[in-house]
Order: structure tokens, then sequence, then C-alpha cells
């Protein structure tokens, strides 16, 4: 497993958004003939929504690598409803997968689903967020994104003023990178943390919480936002305010460093790669159905800043 992990640390950033193609129903998508070894395999895929371009990213390279490594790919989006993950899980089981490649929408609420495909004999393998009772998960380092994502918040308001945090959806993903943010903004005691409040991991819900928080708080000076469509939110709602806030995030997509770069509000952000972690978990996964257990359950990838001192030379996953 360090070679796993020194495989994925060699990517940019890492990791927990992308969306899909598909509805209830399997999609499966074509398969490259004659890769020796794997003329069986069948891959099921399922990412929490199909809006966020981190699971549009994560869906397009379980399918595209799914080809180049010769499985037949079911590909599914779950709509953020853990309902739904949980029936596209068994109809992976009653579809006799070779593994499962989860992003979860509930960390904890698939736990009993991603269970019975344990106990039919399915690997799972979690990635971006963690899937509860599964074989193995291949995250970003979320604590660490949202350490150093804070860090830059705190440095560029010089240590001082009021702050607020747009949360997301209960996923370890968002909730450690809550977590890490806030373990770097408690060493600052002239920063006050005036709202921490939950949305939906994009724009459109960014906006109008975005828009309350300002309006409440019109001396507030920066906002921490769990990923880049939340923060292009947060930014819409100080732009029809008038007001010039710092904005920090996680994720490194163009929504993000395409404002860095051209000197908007959002300012930084811990860089993902979400093609490299799905390309891993699927390596994993054909490991793991040939005997080879993992050695660790858990891969925590970690992520870079991007930010105006680097941003030129980044190149986003989207």
């Amino acid at each position: 497993m360090k070679n796993i992990r020194k495989s994925m640390i060699a990517n940019v950033g890492m990791m927990a958004a992308v969306a899909a193609v598909g509805s209830v129903g399997l999609t499966g998508c074509a398969t490259a003939a004659g890769t020796s070894g794997n003329d069986a395999l069948k891959i099921g895929v399922t990412v929490a929504n199909s809006t966020n371009p981190f699971f549009q990213q994560e869906t397009k390279t379980a399918e595209s690598y799914g080809k180049e490594v010769g499985a037949e790919v079911l590909s599914q989006v779950a709509n953020e409803d853990v309902q739904t993950q949980s029936n596209q899980i068994d109809q992976f089981i009653t579809a006799g997968v070779s593994f499962i490649v989860i992003d979860a929408a509930d960390t904890d609420g698939v736990g009993p689903a991603v269970k019975r495909a344990i106990n039919a004999g399915i690997p799972v393998i979690g990635v971006d967020n963690q899937s509860k009772n599964a074989t193995v998960n291949i995250t970003t380092d979320n604590t660490q994104a949202g350490e150093i994502s804070c860090q830059s918040l705190a440095d560029q308001l010089g240590g001082k003023g009021k702050v607020a945090i747009l949360n997301g959806t209960p996923v370890s993903a968002v909730d450690d990178r809550v977590k890490g943010c806030k373990s770097v903004l408690e060493k600052y005691p002239d920063i006050e943390i005036v709202a921490d409040q939950r949305g939906e991991n994009s724009r459109d819900s960014a906006l109008p919480i975005a828009t309350d928080i300002l309006t409440a708080n019109p001396d507030i000076a920066g906002f921490f936002a769990i990923n880049d469509p939340s923060a292009v939110g947060v930014q819409l709602a100080a732009q029809q305010k008038g007001v010039s806030i710092v904005i920090t995030s996680v994720d490194g997509a163009s929504s993000a460093t395409d404002v860095i770069a051209a000197g908007g509000l959002i300012t930084a952000t811990a860089a993902q790669d979400p093609a490299a972690l799905v390309r891993q978990a699927i390596d994993l996964g054909i490991s793991i159905t040939k005997g080879e257990e993992p050695k660790e359950t858990l891969l925590l990838v970690p992520t870079e800043l991007v930010d105006a001192s680097n941003v030129a030379k980044y190149t986003p996953w989207d």
C-alpha cells in the first residue's frame, strides 16, 4: 500500500464531489474487447449527484478508465439521496458486479447497503467520501485541505475579523474539511466564526445561504466554502450585496482557479484530483478481486493550495 500512496501523492491534489449520467436503472458503457484477464470484469459506480463537476469527473474517469482495463462499467448517480444510492448498490449486487466504487451521498447512511454487498462477496471501494463498512476508502486528506485553505484565509485577514463557514452535506469529506478549518481558525483569538451553515455543496444552494449570512453580518471579512461550487455561490452573493470579502475553498476546479487568476473574491482553493482517485480505486478493486487484500482500509491523499502565487502553473482537472 506504500506504493499505492506514493502513486496517489504524485498526482496534484485530490478529492470529495462528480456526477453522472444515468437514472435509477443500470447503465452500461461499452467494453474494450480483448483486455487480458479482465474480459468478465464488471464495475458498479455510483456518485452523489450529476451537477457537481467533481462528481462528473469521477464518472467520466470511471467509464473511460473502465474501458482501458477491459471492464464493463455500470454507472449511476444518487441525486444526493441515500435511499436511491442504497437501491443502486442492491442493483449492482443483483447484476453480479465484480466490485463497487462509491462516492457516498451519506457516509453512514449507505453503510447497510455497503454491508450487503460485502456479505455478497463484492468488494466496495469508497472514493472522495468515506463509506461505512467499505472494504477500503480512498479519499483526499480533507482535514489537511481545510487546514491549508483556512490558513490562507487567516493569513489574508491578518489574523482578525469575522468569518463564516459555508458547510455542506453530512459526509466525511465535508465534515473533515470543516474540522480542519476550525482547528486553524481557533488559533486566532481575533477571528470570530459568526456562522456555520450547511448547504448542498452547490452554487445555487450557497447563494441564498451566503446572502442571509452577509445580511446578518454586514461587517463580515471572509468565508470558507467547503467546495468550489459553494465558493462561487458565496462570491455571487457578495457581488450582489456590493461587498468585498475573502473566500477560500477546496477542489481546484476551474470555476475557482479562473477567479483566482483574475484577482476575484475567491483567493485560494485546496486542489484535489478526482480522476486520480477513481483510477486508483479501480486499480485497487481489480487487485482485490485477484485476492490481494489491502493492507490499509483508509488511504489519504494530500492537497496543494492554489492561490495567486502559483495559479498560472496549475492545470485544473475540469
